[in-house]
């Protein structure tokens, strides 16, 4: 090993210049030499000339070191706007103007558990610091809207008693962290993978390194419940196997399938890497693969800068690599991500695509969870309330979200499920739900984001009591309306997707497509048609239903029905005059 004096060697120098790089403290090491130039400033490789403005936003304010500047905000009564209000959303709020006033505030919950402690708080919070209600989110959290300048450091602190937070939920962060929404009690579920979506939760929030991400990140671990996550329209998907007795040298037990690249928006599914980790191991890989992204993440370019991109130009093998580098070299674990062959793990056990509505029985012997049905997952105060209570009084104080918009109530003894049920009723909610409104699901759309094109929770309403009044079904179709290309809804995995569109004159319209699926019934929806007015929708979807019910072979399912069908055959499911305009 060369010298270059009594201090460092080449190669140590070379590594601490490297180092220091990736967190630019090389701008406070003095070059050497008298008139050579200093080093170019960098971020993880990129001139700051090369960045885009979101990133030189990050780089000359970090979101965790604003706190002082959002006090003063909040003094002056002051709206955050432009790369304030990007910066202030690692925090949480969202300025929505002017589709809504004021700030959006959306809740970080690991594993997307509530006590009733929590949701009474909230309740309070929505009342007396927001717009009065509350939305349950894809992502199996809640948001509250309409908060003025001044209640974002009350808001805080109220949450903050309850042991809730909204950091990084917004922005270059890694989102809520999602797992099986019956992860605990489920029947048939693998194993319990609450307890790490909390760990990777609070070592995200503690890493400073893991603040500004080159955009955002969805992470979810599916422990084999009754119940989806949608693990697979994740950027990281743990899925929970079942590992056989095999020839390969595997040990038989619980691992952790690894998929990656899930962003549905974009038309990909997280893909599977072919390597699993033990169940124990899945944190540090997490942080690892995170660790990786930030160091590559495209930060010139925000259109490329999700995990999708960095996976198509590099590969996923070259970014396991990176990873086993990172958990040998940093993170000195020991943990070696092992090859799993296709074959030698137990298939999946089925998952209720509607077991997230109704009464259904734990594994705790006596015990029910009770999933409770929302219009688009929308809670008044007094709503939240009653939840807390029936809750604590009734179950095990425990409240699941879910990415299906609707809150369950979890240990309700069964001679208790009637009372419950009744309660529930009481509240203006219900414990059933029809095929269509089962699994229904909206973004807030143009009512209350400036990005929509269309009113997807009004029109989503209108559709799902439009086809209850036609139909009735026995089997589930399940309708995605999203305002927009970001497709926050999720419009390619539904039964029937529909994605607003601006028309001629500035109208509202939607494009529709057909067929899409998670899971075990994996696949993009097509391209039924569009944009169409919103108006032209009932008819639209009435016939395609209807069509359905009069071809299928005898139970067969919406899904499998579409999926028989080529793109020409697909276009006999519309009306004569939209299909001949498509």
């Amino acid at each position: 090993m060369s010298q270059t004096g009594p201090g460092f060697s080449t190669e140590q120098q070379k590594y601490l210049i490297d180092a220091l790089s990736k967190i630019n403290l090389n701008r406070l090491v003095p070059s050497q030499g008298g008139g050579a130039a200093a080093e170019e400033e960098t971020v993880y490789g990129v001139p700051l000339e090369d960045l885009c403005k979101e990133e030189v936003a990050k780089y000359e304010t970090h979101p965790l070191d604003m706190w002082r500047q959002i006090e003063k905000w909040e003094a002056e009564g002051h709206l955050a706007e432009g790369l304030d209000q990007f910066l202030l959303r690692h925090h949480g709020f969202f300025n929505v103007t002017p589709a809504s006033p004021g700030y959006m505030m959306r809740l970080r919950l690991p594993g997307c558990v509530m006590r009733s402690d929590q949701m009474s708080m909230l309740a309070n919070v929505a009342e007396e610091n927001a717009g009065g209600y509350s939305h349950v989110t894809t992502r199996g959290s809640l948001q509250l809207r309409e908060i003025l300048p001044g209640n974002i450091i009350p808001i805080v602190e109220k949450l903050q008693t309850v042991g809730l937070t909204a950091q990084g939920t917004g922005a270059d962060s890694a989102r809520n962290l999602t797992c099986s929404p019956t992860a605990g009690f489920d029947p048939q579920e693998l194993l319990d993978t609450r307890p790490l979506t909390s760990r990777l939760s609070i070592r995200i929030l503690k890493t400073k390194e893991l603040q500004g991400l080159p955009r955002k990140f969805n992470i979810s671990f599916d422990g084999g419940g009754v119940i989806s996550c949608a693990s697979d329209t994740n950027d990281i998907a743990f899925q929970a196997v079942t590992v056989l007795e095999n020839d390969q040298g595997i040990e038989p037990g619980l691992w952790f399938r690894i998929a990656l690249g899930g962003i549905t928006g974009h038309k990909d599914f997280a893909k599977d890497t072919g390597l699993a980790c033990r169940v124990d191991e899945a944190v540090d890989v997490a942080e690892a693969m995170l660790r990786v992204y930030v160091e590559h993440g495209n930060r010139t370019n925000r259109g490329k800068a999700r995990l999708k991109y960095v996976l198509d130009d590099k590969g996923a093998a070259w970014f396991c690599e990176r990873t086993q580098e990172k958990l040998d070299e940093e993170f000195n674990t020991g943990i070696k991500l092992t090859t799993l062959p296709a074959g030698i793990d137990a298939p999946r056990a089925t998952i209720d695509r509607q077991g997230h509505i109704g009464v259904h029985p734990q594994k705790q012997d006596g015990l029910n969870y009770i999933g409770v049905s929302l219009e688009l997952g929308r809670l008044t105060p007094e709503q939240m309330r009653g939840l807390a209570r029936i809750a604590k009084m009734y179950g095990s104080d425990d409240i699941r979200l879910t990415v299906w918009q609707n809150p369950m109530i979890v240990g309700v003894p069964d001679d208790l499920v009637e009372t419950v049920q009744s309660e529930v009723a009481a509240l203006g909610m219900g414990t059933d739900a029809t095929a269509f409104a089962a699994g229904a699901v909206a973004c807030t759309g143009k009512w209350a984001c400036k990005l929509a094109a269309a009113y997807t929770k009004q029109d989503a309403l209108k559709i799902v009591r439009h086809l209850e009044s036609k139909f009735t079904l026995d089997q589930p179709i399940n309708i995605h309306l999203t305002g927009c290309a970001n497709s926050c809804a999720q419009h390619y995995i539904g039964d029937i997707g529909m994605v607003g569109a601006a028309l001629a004159g500035g109208a509202e319209g939607y494009n529709i497509v057909i067929g899409g699926g998670t899971d075990q019934d994996q696949g993009l929806a097509r391209t039924l048609c569009g944009p169409v007015p919103a108006e032209d929708t009932l008819a639209i979807l009435e016939h395609v239903v209807g069509a359905y019910l009069e071809r299928r072979e005898p139970g067969q399912t919406f899904l499998a029905f579409t999926r028989s069908l080529d793109d020409a055959a697909l276009q006999t499911l519309l009306p004569a005059d939209n299909a001949m305009a498509a």
